[in-house]
């Protein structure tokens, strides 16, 4: 049984680096860079991964938290922010204190992708924790138990 879990999290080990590898800013292509730094020119503490066939930057811009994600041509296909839970919209904040009064904050995304915008809040409850994704709106697009 020992030597089977061991096997287990090897392979689960070599899976996570084939998937996403990190990569030396010198090896990002300049089309990929330069859209990044366009965007995004106050971007600190910059990592860089290969996730197949997207680059995934993870940085800050002063104090929060940003990963980017940007195909081969360029595009930004997705942005998740950390946000502080006073950013939220208060269509979000309300639908918190109705649907979710038992459960605490613990963390906010705002996630921008394909044009659209939604926010994911990280809940901590007593008898679960909970990740739900919100419209801007309060509308829950995804409700997880975590």
């Amino acid at each position: 049984m020992k030597k089977l879990i061991i096997l287990l999290l090897a392979v689960w080990i070599l899976n996570v680096h084939a998937n996403a590898q990190d990569i030396p800013q010198s090896q990002v292509p300049s089309v990929i860079l330069n859209a990044f730094q366009v965007k995004f020119p106050n971007a600190t503490d910059v990592d860089w991964e290969l996730k197949g066939d997207q680059y995934k930057v993870d940085f800050e811009i002063g104090t929060r938290d940003h990963d980017v994600w940007i195909d081969k041509s360029g595009n930004i296909k997705k942005h998740k922010e950390d946000i502080s839970k006073k950013d939220l919209p208060q269509g979000i904040v309300n639908k918190i204190a109705k649907d979710f009064s038992s459960y605490k904050i613990d963390g906010t995304d705002k996630i921008e992708a394909d044009g659209k915008v939604v926010y994911l809040v990280e809940l901590d409850g007593t008898a679960d924790d909970r990740k739900v994704t919100f419209t801007s709106t309060g509308d829950v697009q995804e409700n997880i138990v975590d």
